[in-house]
């Protein structure tokens, strides 16, 4: 047991992977004028879990236009990533603008938009608003880039089914947004 184990311990601990972690630049646009960046985001605790959806809106100057978040109720990230956009598309046909960019972090979520592929309980929703907006352009955007919209997620998460909330200003305990200015790193 005493000096001679020391060669049998090292041959068992072998040679341990080291993972390196790549730096990868991020950068956040705003949309060019007449058009406006909804930034969506869905999310859930557990895959299902209580889930809810987050959108913020901006326009070309970075404004902050309005927020919405709500509750879903027991569903998958999938599905609330689906409703983020799609309740940012139903606010846009309310408020009458026409060309709009969709920003998400989800590229199952675009793909099912893009697609058509949408759940059979959403389809309805999808049709009128697709017929409605004049242009709707989507983009995947990494989610070092969309964290406002991730923030009003969470905040739908803690919500009860059914239940939303709206902002016409900016939350005070919102303490950053995305800005064309600043470069954001991605770590894979």
């Amino acid at each position: 047991m005493g000096a001679g184990n020391t060669d049998d311990n090292a041959t068992k601990r072998g040679c341990r992977k080291v993972k390196t972690a790549k730096a990868i630049k991020c950068f956040f646009s705003l949309p060019e004028p007449d058009n406006l960046l909804f930034c969506c985001d869905g999310a859930s605790r557990g895959n299902p879990g209580n889930a809810g959806y987050g959108f913020i809106v901006r326009d070309n100057s970075g404004s902050f236009i309005t927020a919405e978040c709500g509750g879903l109720g027991i569903s998958t990230n999938f599905i609330a990533e689906i409703m983020g956009a799609l309740c940012a598309m139903e606010w846009d046909v309310l408020n009458q603008k026409e060309k709009i960019i969709i920003n998400s972090d989800s590229t199952a979520a675009i793909s099912a938009f893009m697609k058509n592929k949408l759940p059979w309980f959403v389809w309805n929703r999808w049709k009128f608003v697709s017929a409605k907006l004049r242009h709707i352009h989507f983009n995947h955007v990494y989610r070092e880039v969309n964290f406002s919209a991730d923030f009003f997620a969470k905040k739908g998460v803690h919500l009860p089914k059914g239940q939303v909330m709206k902002f016409s200003a900016r939350p005070s305990n919102m303490l950053r947004m995305e800005w064309p200015e600043s470069t954001y790193y991605r770590f894979e």
